[in-house]
């Protein structure tokens, strides 16, 4: 195996060298000394703080030492036997609590914090820190391993739902795009054949996988082929004005976020307008966003409800897809402006 393709560390072990898991580490481990040493006898709450201190002091130093040396281990670990590199996994901190608390015994001796009860020798508090070590090295890894096995299950779940989002747009204008370049393969052989270039790119576009950014000049020219192509089939009906000011050119963005809201105004609005009408496309900057905006005329008599509600799945279709692609930093805006719709795109740079 090249020393690229090995694993940084196993698939049970969260990443000690991150940050997040030191801080939930240290959580842990300090509820488990507040138990132990609170819970016991809550009537003397005040006697036990100093014990409470020493306790604390004494887990989150083994067990932050503990994290640094799985964190230095884990790409070994990565390499040896599942069952085996889990027992050293469990043993590494045991052995780290072995070493502290005979090393935290000889100074509690030698000091006199008191900190080891008289009854108890030295062996006898080493050995009571290796076990609780050993029970909490357990808890605390399972504990881990079953939040990142979460999180890679939420993660792979949101994969799926964005790649099937992004599989219903795909037949939605191809079909479309298809039907008008056969149309004019008879009468009008040099269109058709520019309708099939810019097909092209439109399936280059929607078959690659979902989760792909690029510039938004790049989008928008995607958008202008396909508008292209709808104009073969509408002709003077459609007017197009787009408006992408060179500053905003290469913010990335991702693939068909706007070609569907394009594809959605004039279906939704120039088709339905006898006189057809303009479809405006602008980009503007907002600070750290991005906001894009399409605009179309909307026809002065009401449309089905069955075309209605296609309209509103596909908005619907692309709020799902920034959802889960950005969560709340992303937004599509629709507005009814009167005899306007604009529906409003608005990105993270």
């Amino acid at each position: 195996m090249s020393e690229a393709s090995r694993p940084s560390r196993p698939d049970w072990l969260p990443d000690f060298c991150s940050l997040p898991v030191i801080g939930s580490l240290i959580v842990i481990v300090e509820l488990v000394v507040a138990v132990i040493v609170i819970a016991p006898d809550q009537q003397q709450a005040l006697p036990r703080l100093r014990e409470f201190l020493g306790a604390s002091f004494a887990a989150q130093w083994i067990a932050l030492l503990s994290a640094v040396v799985l964190c230095k281990l884990s790409p070994r670990l990565a390499l040896w036997p599942r069952r085996l590199a889990i027992v050293i996994g469990v043993l590494l901190p045991v052995i780290v609590s072995v070493a502290g608390g005979f090393l935290l015994g000889q100074i509690d001796v030698s000091l006199g914090f008191k900190l080891v009860p008289a009854s108890t020798t030295l062996s006898q508090f080493v050995l009571g820190i290796a076990l609780l070590t050993a029970l909490t090295s357990i808890v605390v890894l399972r504990y881990f391993y079953v939040q990142e096995r979460w999180k890679r299950q939420a993660a792979a779940q949101a994969r799926a739902q964005l790649d099937a989002l992004h599989a219903r747009i795909r037949p939605h204008f191809l079909f479309n795009t298809l039907n008008t370049a056969a149309s004019l393969i008879e009468v009008a052989p040099r269109q058709a054949e520019q309708a099939i270039l810019d097909l092209s790119e439109l399936f280059r576009a929607a078959l690659s996988p979902e989760g792909i950014d690029w510039p938004l000049s790049s989008e928008l020219e995607l958008t202008r082929r396909y508008l292209e192509i709808e104009q073969l089939r509408l002709g003077h009906r459609l007017k197009v004005e787009l408006d992408l000011p060179e500053s905003l050119a290469d913010v990335p963005v991702p693939q068909l976020c706007l070609q569907p809201l394009v594809e959605n105004a004039i279906h939704h609005g120039i088709q339905a307008v006898a006189e057809g009408g303009t479809v405006r496309v602008r980009a503007e900057s907002q600070g750290a966003f991005v906001m894009v905006t399409v605009e179309n005329p909307k026809p002065k008599v009401a449309l089905p409800s069955a075309r209605t509600r296609g309209n509103h799945i596909a908005l619907g279709n692309i709020r799902d897809r920034l959802r889960l692609r950005y969560g709340d930093d992303a937004q599509l805006l629709s507005e009814d402006l009167g005899d306007q719709y604009r529906a409003t795109l608005i990105l993270p740079k």
